[in-house]
């Protein structure tokens, strides 16, 4: 039974849809049986600072290797057997016995294909994004030609990797349906309560979600709009709540709270709260970038508009809340439609994928 080591780009403290897959599969594989370590770097490949930085960074360094800060301890829980460990960079990591190496990110990938070992066994790229925001296209692009195995979570990668002449095995996020799930029946919700994720990275396009939300209490001023992210409390007017980092039971009482959830994002590699708030009963008004419309299927699984255009999603809310049996079929069929997407069958492909069995 292999050995799996997963290279992270960086330490995990915060919540982030990308560390969570890997979480996920590193927990089944350790249940499993199979040796499993995650490596976290402090510092990524090609990273350029001067030496006051340098100083800076060697303090961080020590104080959360002293007090393992880097872990996500606060959010996920890692099985026990799995090792977790601290480095300075990934170029550092020894390998002491036979294993592979899980490259989870576009600049681990860059430190894994000149990674020689006489116990690397093989090496696998998992590609959740086309990571273009630290990286140039060219270099993304470049990675893709790696001799390393690939491996994509979206149909619109694959097909990217597809026009580079190379080739990558599909194995689409899942969920856990023992997490998130219908609690509060989709017929008694509030139709005026929202849900949405606040994000501070311009990818996520926040602000037309902002927008449109202005647009939509002109028209409709019972509505109410719930936020939850991993950022502090944003200067937000008397009609919104905020909750920081929600529990468990709290994350989905707010799902299973809300009758529409919305995603604004511009780009996305796959779009987690789109799956978890269709698992939770929320009929679903987002954008049209190409990682929700692995779930979100326009007039069936969620109302669908333009990128960046406020005023198309804001109909699309509107529509939801003023058609109650619209709002009540997108709803249920988005949830029955998601559970296809269970993270159990994708664990196996890849299991046996990693294990050398195609």
């Amino acid at each position: 039974m292999r050995k799996i080591v997963f290279w992270m780009p960086r330490a995990c403290m915060e919540p982030a849809g990308g560390f969570k897959i890997v979480f996920e599969y590193a927990n089944r594989l350790a249940k499993d049986g199979f040796p499993v370590e995650i490596i976290y770097p402090m510092v990524h490949y090609g990273a350029r600072y001067d030496w006051k930085h340098a100083i800076v960074y060697r303090l961080i360094f020590l104080w959360r290797l002293i007090f393992r800060t880097y872990r996500p301890t606060k959010w996920f829980r890692v099985e026990d057997s799995i090792q977790q460990r601290w480095l300075w960079k990934l170029e550092k990591y020894q390998l002491k016995e036979s294993a592979v190496i899980v490259a989870t990110a576009i600049e681990t990938a860059y430190s894994l294909e000149n990674y020689q070992s006489k116990y690397l066994e093989d090496k696998f790229y998992f590609i959740q994004d086309f990571e273009n925001w630290s990286f140039t296209d060219e270099q993304v692009i470049q990675s893709y030609h790696f001799p390393i195995k690939k491996i994509v979570i979206s149909t619109w990668l694959k097909d990217i990797i597809n026009s580079c002449g190379e080739t990558a095995i599909l194995i689409p996020n899942g969920f856990d349906f023992n997490f998130f799930k219908v609690k509060k029946p989709i017929t008694d919700r509030n139709r005026y309560e929202i849900i949405c994720m606040y994000h501070k990275d311009q990818r996520k396009d926040f602000l037309t979600a902002f927008k449109a939300f202005d647009i939509v209490k002109k028209i409709i001023p019972q509505l109410h709009v719930t936020l939850f992210g991993v950022f502090d409390k944003p200067d937000l007017p008397v009609w919104y709540d905020y909750y920081q980092r929600p529990e468990k039971e709290l994350f989905n009482n707010l799902y299973n709270n809300a009758a529409i959830y919305v995603g604004s994002s511009q780009i996305e590699g796959w779009g987690l709260t789109v799956g978890e708030a269709m698992q939770c009963g929320c009929a679903v008004a987002c954008t049209d970038n190409k990682g929700y419309l692995e779930m979100a299927k326009d007039g069936e699984t969620a109302l669908v508009s333009p990128t960046k255009d406020s005023q198309a999603l804001a109909e699309n809310i509107i529509r939801l809340i003023e058609d109650n049996q619209l709002r009540h079929t997108i709803a249920m069929n988005g949830n029955k439609f998601i559970h296809e997407f269970d993270i159990e069958k994708s664990y196996l492909k890849l299991k046996m994928f990693l294990n050398g069995i195609n």
